[in-house]
């Protein structure tokens, strides 16, 4: 039996991506669906539009994890309604697509799971995850151009790692010499 395809998404104004199966080297990028103060409308099309094009030209993966948006009173105070209801849109509209285009699972996972299992910090500040998740991707040989890649990058391995939990050591020091610090 093949290993499950999947694909990992960071989704915001600038979404990054990772696609591979499970315990192969994934393949990754970033879009971008418009500027902050791009109009909904714009963004919502570009992001319908690239899901759309992606999927039909990779194939529906059988699986879709998706960094899930934090809870509402995580981020206030740093953030604004409008941004929170973008992103909301957003993971909507990259759901339906996903629906649309036969994808077999559609699943969403938290940003502390993900940090926990990537680089061994639930709760590490946003600055500080993001640097440490370029460095893992980079001492796991897993090109990345931007921190959206490699957040996504991390979502991949996490979805990895729930199917076949030995993956996870890949990204652990005591089982990959790589990533030792």
């Amino acid at each position: 039996m093949s290993k499950p395809l999947i694909l990992a998404l960071d989704v915001a104004t600038r979404t990054g991506w990772a696609l591979g199966r499970v315990g192969e080297t994934p393949r990754s990028g970033s879009c971008r669906f418009g500027h902050s103060s791009s109009d909904e409308n714009v963004i919502f099309g570009a992001a319908l539009n690239w899901a759309s094009l992606f999927l039909q030209e990779q194939g529906p993966p059988q699986i879709l994890m998706i960094e899930a948006l934090l809870p509402p009173d995580a981020m206030r105070g740093r953030t604004s309604k409008a941004v929170r209801d973008r992103l909301a849109g957003l993971h909507g509209v990259i759901r339906g697509v996903a629906w649309l285009r036969h994808v077999e699972q559609i699943m969403d996972c938290t940003v502390g799971d993900v940090r926990a299992h990537f680089i061994g910090d639930r709760k590490a500040k946003r600055e500080i995850a993001k640097r440490e998740t370029m460095r893992r991707c980079a001492q796991l040989g897993w090109q990345c151009r931007d921190d959206n890649a490699a957040d996504a990058l991390a979502v991949w391995s996490y979805a990895c790692a729930q199917i076949d939990p030995a993956t996870a050591l890949r990204t652990v020091p005591l089982f990959n010499r790589a990533v030792a610090i």
